[in-house]
């Protein structure tokens, strides 16, 4: 007989949903195919005891708690429900002891065993207690907290006393003077930067500045362009043996004007020589003479005839 497609359904579904409550309660700590005796213990202090911590029985993972609660109308006693594996008798008058398991303080039950013949049965109620050496390390773990704390309060009191002893009323009033003209310079800035204040127009000419550098940024980058190109031209041109021929000229004009300072060559004979200049002026004189001569008696100096006959 084949099943139908519904029963085939119904049984994929149903295994899904088995398959997933054991996972839940794998991932809890707990096997649903494991049998397994629930056990209770009554503590006045669960010591920060959690939901899924372990039970251990001479080191050894046996069970987990499975609930916490307080004892029904009562806020002073706290019972814990814990189960363990089936497999694991515990004998009559054990204690179920709250114990710190590791140095970060994780608590755990500690199932510590009688020598009893006779065992629990499921749903006993065992004998409590916690680790004694557990309170003693939770005291020497606060004991240094203790002292910095105090140490601290006894540092703010000295703080304090020594702000009071500083704090006379001269430096007090100094102090206030000081406070009063921060708060005036306080707000003094504040009225500058008001709407029509010295920094507000700063800033607003700051912003109409820069956003005439961003408006004409093109332009500005042409102008850099071109002096860049006006740069170039210069730096490419023969500019620093020009100006060494300019030096050139300077140096041997100097020296020129030196020679003739000096009286060296006709130049500089002419302007430092004074029978030279009288000399030139007697034949600038006697020149003139000749010329005015020759303008009055050219025939003097100018013979012409027709016949080509001299005149006596």
């Amino acid at each position: 007989m084949k099943l139908k497609t519904e029963a085939k359904i119904g049984i994929i579904v149903l295994s899904t949903i088995a398959l997933v409550i054991w996972g839940i309660n794998f991932l809890k700590g707990k096997n649903v195919l494991k049998r397994t005796d629930v056990y209770y213990a009554i503590y006045d202090d669960v010591a920060g005891l959690k939901m899924s911590g372990s039970v251990i029985l001479s080191g050894f993972k046996v069970g987990m708690i499975n609930n916490i609660e307080f004892v029904e109308g009562r806020y002073d006693k706290v019972i814990v429900a814990f189960i363990v594996n089936s497999t694991f008798n515990i004998p009559k008058n054990s204690i179920a002891q709250i114990y710190s398991n590791d140095i970060m303080g994780n608590k755990v039950i500690r199932i510590i065993p009688s020598n009893e013949e006779d065992f629990y049965q499921y749903g006993d109620t065992l004998q409590s207690g916690i680790d004694p050496d557990m309170i003693a390390k939770i005291q020497e773990q606060i004991k240094p907290l203790v002292e910095t704390s105090t140490n601290a309060i006894m540092g703010i009191d000295t703080l304090v006393t020594s702000i009071n002893q500083v704090l006379d009323p001269e430096t007090q009033k100094k102090l206030q003077l000081a406070l009063s003209n921060l708060e005036s310079t306080t707000a003094s800035i504040s009225k500058q930067l008001s709407p029509g204040g010295k920094l507000d127009k700063t800033f607003t000419s700051l912003q109409a500045f820069t956003l005439m550098l961003d408006n004409n940024k093109d332009k500005l980058s042409s102008a850099f362009e071109n002096l860049e190109s006006i740069t170039d031209s210069v730096a490419n041109s023969n500019l620093t043996q020009t100006i060494a021929n300019i030096n050139s000229t300077f140096a041997q004009s100097q020296l020129l004007l030196e020679k003739i300072n000096n009286g060296e060559g006709s130049l500089g004979l002419m302007a430092t020589s004074d029978s030279l200049y009288n000399n030139l002026v007697s034949a600038s004189a006697n020149l003139s003479m000749l010329l005015g001569d020759m303008n009055q008696h050219p025939k003097r100096y100018v013979h012409f005839s027709v016949f080509g006959k001299k005149d006596k």
